[in-house]
């Protein structure tokens, strides 16, 4: 009886190992999209409203400027869905992403969503 205890004992504990060591090595596998640099670079959006297009630029320290001038923000989320900025007067700041790339750029202060368009740097 003791014998047969002990090699389950074993099973289950070899199982939970080898489980685990799989698990952990899934996780590692998959590319970090909580990273800073998922959201960093340059994007191009156009205000609805007067059809002006607009530049957004996020640097991999998350750094934040649009149209050339830098925002005071500070980081308040990132995960691999959202980046969320509080700046300065309170207001908020988010770009969502989907698996590949950020899409969208919401500003709680204008309280309008724009879609965003990544810039490709010129070749030379």
């Amino acid at each position: 009886m003791k014998s047969r205890e002990i090699a389950l004992f074993g099973l289950s504990l070899l199982a939970g190992l080898t489980g685990g060591f799989s698990l952990r090595k899934k996780q590692q596998s998959q590319p970090n999209e909580s990273s800073p640099l998922f959201y960093a670079g340059t994007w191009q959006f156009v205000d609805p409203h007067n059809q002006r297009q607009h530049r957004l630029e996020i640097s991999p320290n998350l750094d934040i400027r649009i149209d050339g001038r830098a925002l005071e923000v500070t980081v308040q989320e990132l995960n691999e869905h959202q980046l969320t900025f509080q700046d300065k007067f309170g207001y908020h700041l988010v770009i969502h992403a989907n698996e590949q790339r950020p899409v969208s750029f919401f500003d709680e202060a204008d309280d309008c969503t724009y879609t965003v368009h990544a810039i490709e740097p010129p070749t030379p």
